[in-house]
């Protein structure tokens, strides 16, 4: 059953997003006046299709992304050009690179609708305490005067009410000194501090009590029996008193046997549970698949449109950061998902519910809006490259250029290979985290 749950939410998911991708290719190339001689989901060769007009829509037996071939254009080897004007090359260099660019917008657009929706009909998750948990040693909190138990009362002179705002507030503090009002339980002083804040500053951690707030279907801790609103008690006979106790050691024990002890409705209860590995880089994690007790807060329309915004744009900069990382050698290639690795997380996702499964599908939608603009042949991005590029020549030298078909051919043939042993590697990587468990 779990199986057949993993494979459908992938195909979903991936369908979903290919489709989007290629609709978004399609509908500027129509609205272009380029002839789309074919829509494809998934690669050849084609399992079934129907020819509507001067378009055939099919479904092909690759189910790992999709295609739309028009008129004049080749992915792959040489296409004949004969100049007419419903040909790609015939149009103007900016129709072309909207084409191109149309696909990852339209990955970007649904990001931000599925984010948007979710915020707007379920609400944000919100932390309703400004009471701190963890100070980070050595921090510019420390050195500010902040400890474990102090309550943030004003940031800024402004008054604070949840965590979030705790957050925006200092986040506000990059780069100048604020002020901070703080409420000290021990012998309740009010204190006035100095914050000042970069983006270097480790950040402070809210009290949280250590208390569930959601389980993973089928992960450690649900086949052990815990559930959400469970309190935890102690860890191999090591008493917590907030979330970060419990996560901390969790954290630090990948693949281990541990004995948690919980608190349910009055009765204490207890389980030898053996922790999943999840792997960050080259560092190593346990987990056992629960949450912070959180809540949901109602937002507006306006809120939930700003608040879709912002959560598509941090995780675009999170991708592009990640793939920095990568390319400098900051970041380990093992950190890279392949599609068994994807198919998992929709099956896990599937099993919390469609809130899950849609907001996994909005940020896997803003990963392939970001991997489809990098600069490498047969790519989106690498078409605006090579767009971008002939443009720039003619500027500098004035008068008309283009690369040679032949050297297209070459680039495209370069790209491909270069696609396919990253698909073998993260194929690799992905049987590696299946084997490790």
């Amino acid at each position: 059953m779990d199986f057949v749950i993993t494979l459908l939410s992938f195909i979903f998911v991936l369908g979903v997003l290919v489709f989007i991708h290629e609709l978004g290719h399609f509908m500027v190339a129509k609205w272009a006046g380029i002839r789309v001689e074919r829509f494809s989901l998934g690669y050849p060769p084609k399992m079934v299709g129907v020819t509507v007009g001067e378009t055939e829509y099919c479904i092909s037996w690759v189910p790992l992304g999709g295609y739309v071939k028009v008129a004049g254009m080749a992915d792959v080897g040489m296409e004949e050009i004969k100049g007419e004007p419903w040909e790609f090359t015939s149009k103007p260099v900016w129709v072309r690179m909207a084409v191109m660019a149309a696909g990852p917008f339209m990955n970007f657009l649904l990001g931000f609708v599925i984010l948007f929706g979710i915020f707007w009909f379920a609400g944000e998750m919100t932390i309703r305490t400004t009471q701190i948990g963890r100070v980070t040693p050595g921090s510019a909190f420390e050195a500010a005067g902040l400890r474990p138990g102090d309550q943030v009362v004003t940031v800024d002179g402004k008054k604070i009410t949840t965590w979030e705002d705790v957050d925006a507030g200092i986040s506000r503090a990059w780069g100048r000194e604020i002020p901070v009002e703080i409420l000290r339980q021990e012998g309740a002083q009010t204190l006035h501090v100095r914050l000042t804040g970069d983006a270097k500053t480790s950040p402070l951690l809210p009290f949280l009590p250590p208390e569930i707030g959601s389980v993973i279907y089928g992960q450690p801790a649900d086949r052990a029996g815990l559930r959400k609103g469970d309190r935890i008690l102690a860890i191999d006979g090591q008493p917590v008193s907030q979330w970060w106790d419990v996560s901390e050691r969790i954290h630090a024990l990948p693949d281990r046997t541990i004995r948690i002890e919980w608190l349910r409705e009055g009765k204490t209860m207890a389980a030898d549970i053996r922790t999943a590995v999840h792997r960050e880089g080259t560092e190593s994690e346990g987990r056992i698949g629960i949450g912070p007790p959180t809540e949901r807060t109602p937002v507006g329309i306006g809120a939930a449109a700003i608040r879709g915004a912002q959560q598509t744009w941090q995780w675009a900069g999170l991708i592009f950061n990640l793939l920095g990382r990568l390319v400098s050698g900051r970041e380990s290639g093992q950190s890279l998902a392949g599609p068994l690795t994807i198919a998992q997380m929709a099956g896990q996702n599937a099993k919390q519910g469609m809130e899950a499964l849609f907001g996994f599908m909005a940020l896997l939608s803003v990963n392939l809006a970001v991997l489809n603009l990098l600069p490498i042949p047969v790519l989106d991005g690498g078409h605006l490259t090579i767009m971008a590029l002939e443009t720039l020549v003619q500027l500098v030298v004035r008068r008309p250029f283009s690369f040679s078909l032949r050297h297209k051919e070459i680039l495209q043939q370069i790209g491909l290979g270069f696609l396919g042993i990253l698909m073998i590697y993260v194929f690799y990587n992905d049987i590696l985290r299946i084997i490790g468990g």
